[in-house]
């Protein structure tokens, strides 16, 4: 019997066929570019905070840390409110997101003001409760709060009229802006002040990048009435956002109200280190909540995709909470300084912390998609409940990321026994569904 013939240069003929696919794919191209942006984004912002620690020192960085956390306390729910303007703007044609730009811009003007002007009337109290050293200090970090609000708006009119690029560039361009900025800040001696304000400049230029790359959109006739958006959803949105912002970065805060300012500081270097696990599964939310989105639109379920979705998050911050476990303490001196020696022992508890935070990011997209309230009120409650606990309890740094750690836990808890995305119960049905395909 004569062997069939092979034909070896079949496969090399289909892996140039794929990769010419994978290069002609806008959606694989887009993908990329925003992963590269992403992470140049991030790796400024920590250059950013490693510049801040190593010129600053402890008690100083504890109070660019408590202005962080309050500024993240702002933007990341703005997040939400970015997504929901992209998917407005991919559904509707141009002259409708030409009149939508002008009044969300101009909204967001007016929003941006007003909490600016709120943070002014209140430079004291804030002051005085996060133990600033000086009202300067926290006018610099307010002041950026302005072009976050405006640069989400105009981020969510890049991302949904798909201009990819234009927004991997506004993203690396104002990140980079950053550390690079920072460095001569700090070299002239305008301290932590000086800092904090960098972090306005980033934030200008982003929205002229933003603002330039829709010039069209500017120039374009209106001729149709704006949709308007949602506002159930957008509520919902907000509501989970701002618990989960709060669940996440109000630690800080509170670290920097009830410790003294040394050890305020060692506990933001840590949660520098340790909230990266929050951070290394966010493309899967960023993949689940379309796709959890369209199969509820379409009447479906997203066990699949959740289960599969909890599954990458776990083993991703599992095995980075390993990592950060195991640092030795000689690596981080080095790094940050003799001031932040104490930041070794909290690594592997915010590892622990920031992965059930994950778990719950996750359950957050989903309940977003199906437009389900339940679950952020949830979170929104254990948010509560972390700022009780650590006002009555806060004896060292290590307590309060406890606190952090049994609130994230609990709530993933609750939801595995009353919430119908239950882990157990997916996997339960999966099994049966295979059982009875067999």
């Amino acid at each position: 019997m004569q062997a069939p013939d092979l034909q070896p240069v079949a496969q090399p003929v289909g892996v140039r066929a794929l990769i010419a696919r994978i290069r002609g794919s806008h959606g694989i191209r887009a993908g990329a570019i925003l992963a590269v942006a992403t992470l140049v984004l991030n790796g400024a912002g920590y250059l950013y905070n490693i510049a801040c620690i190593r010129y600053l020192g402890s008690r100083l960085y504890g109070d660019v840390a408590a202005m962080l956390a309050l500024f993240a306390l702002v933007s990341l729910p703005l997040g939400s409110v970015q997504s929901l303007i992209a998917r407005e703007v991919a559904q509707i044609p141009p002259p409708a997101v030409a009149s939508l730009l002008r009044r969300g811009t101009r909204f967001s003007i007016a929003l941006g003001l007003a909490l600016v002007i709120l943070g002014v009337a209140l430079v004291d109290p804030l002051r005085s409760f996060l133990h600033v050293d000086s009202r300067g200090i926290v006018l610099a970090g307010i002041s950026a709060i302005f072009f976050a609000v405006v640069a989400a708006v105009l981020y969510g009119f890049l991302q949904g009229a798909l201009r990819f690029t234009a927004l991997g560039v506004t993203y690396g361009v104002s990140g980079m802006a950053r550390p690079v900025l920072v460095v001569p800040a700090l070299l002239l001696g305008l301290g932590a002040a000086g800092a904090l304000a960098v972090n306005t400049l980033a934030g200008f230029l982003a929205v002229a990048i933003a603002a330039y790359a829709l010039k069209d959109l500017w120039r374009t006739k209106v001729v149709e009435t704006a949709p308007r958006l949602d506002r159930r959803q957008m509520s919902v949105l907000l509501l989970g956002s701002l618990a989960f912002a709060s669940l996440t970065n109000v630690d800080i805060l509170l670290a920097k109200y009830f410790l003294p300012r040394d050890l305020a500081g060692v506990y933001a270097a840590a949660a520098l280190l340790g909230k990266a696990v929050l951070f290394l599964p966010g493309a899967v939310v960023t993949v689940l909540l379309p796709k959890a989105a369209s199969r509820a639109a379409a009447g479906l379920t997203a066990r699949k995709i959740l289960l599969a979705s909890a599954g990458v998050t776990t083993v991703l911050t599992l095995a980075a909470t390993g990592v950060l476990s195991v640092i030795p303490e000689s690596l981080l001196v080095w790094a940050f300084g003799g001031d932040f020696r104490q930041s070794t022992a909290l690594l592997g508890w915010f590892g622990l912390a920031m992965t059930a935070a994950s778990l719950v990011n996750v359950y957050l997209s989903v309940y977003f998609a199906e437009r389900d309230a339940r679950f952020p009120l949830l979170v929104l409650a254990a948010a509560v409940v972390q700022i009780v606990a650590v006002s009555f309890w806060h004896p060292n740094p290590r307590s309060i990321i406890l606190v952090t750690l049994a609130c994230a836990g609990t709530v993933l808890l609750v939801h595995e026994l009353f919430f119908p995305h239950s882990l157990a119960r997916i996997w339960r049905l999966r099994r049966l569904e295979a059982a009875g395909s067999a």
